[in-house]
């Protein structure tokens, strides 16, 4: 049990300026907290992404982002993690019958594209494309993203962009450390409020 009282913020990345915030109970987990912040940021404006540390992988969260038209950015916490289903990596890519990764090849709507490695150029598969495909095109997967919020995302996690914006994410810590520099957060005190 944690004693004291806890600031949960929504920042927006490009001014660094908080757009919702509450203030709880030091032992109210984060995660609990994210759905309501949320929905009071979507209330105000038309966010288009959601991104959280791995602290706030429940999936109450993916489904609160997607109930307000978004899309959350959050890396997955391994630790309670069971097996990727067979034939994926931990992230959701797909694997090809012989082990290798496919390549991401974009979106369609709600799915995500993988395509085979060996047509790509991303690897020289000994059996060629006769493994996995009979089609000059060589393998293809698509994955609806609204099949497993959690695990899928778009864009897809192993991307240069999904890797972009999850590092913006670091501009909550800087506003954070402004408002304990700056506003004496580290220093609250609180009166009169009821638990």
């Amino acid at each position: 049990m944690w004693f004291g009282y806890k600031i949960h913020l929504a920042v927006d990345t490009a001014s660094e300026l908080p757009m919702a915030l509450s203030v709880t109970l030091a032992h109210v987990n984060d995660g609990d907290m994210a759905p309501t912040l949320i929905e009071q940021v979507a209330a105000g404006t038309q966010v288009k992404f959601f991104v959280l540390d791995a602290g706030y992988d429940q999936l109450k969260n993916y489904e609160a982002a997607r109930n307000v038209k978004a899309q959350a950015i959050i890396p997955m916490n391994l630790r309670n993690e069971k097996e990727p289903p067979a034939g994926m990596t931990s992230s959701g890519t797909p694997c090809c019958s012989i082990g290798y990764i496919l390549t991401y090849w974009g979106v369609d709507g709600e799915h995500l594209k993988f395509r085979c490695p060996h047509v790509t150029g991303k690897v020289d598969c000994p059996l060629g494309m006769a493994a996995c495909s009979s089609s000059n095109y060589g393998m293809f997967v698509k994955i609806d993203t609204k099949n497993e919020l959690r695990r899928y995302s778009s864009p897809h996690r192993d991307t240069k962009r999904w890797k972009e914006l999850y590092n913006e994410r670091t501009s909550v810590e800087r506003c954070n450390s402004r408002l304990k520099t700056y506003l004496t957060a580290d220093a609250m005190h609180v009166w009169s409020i009821r638990s």
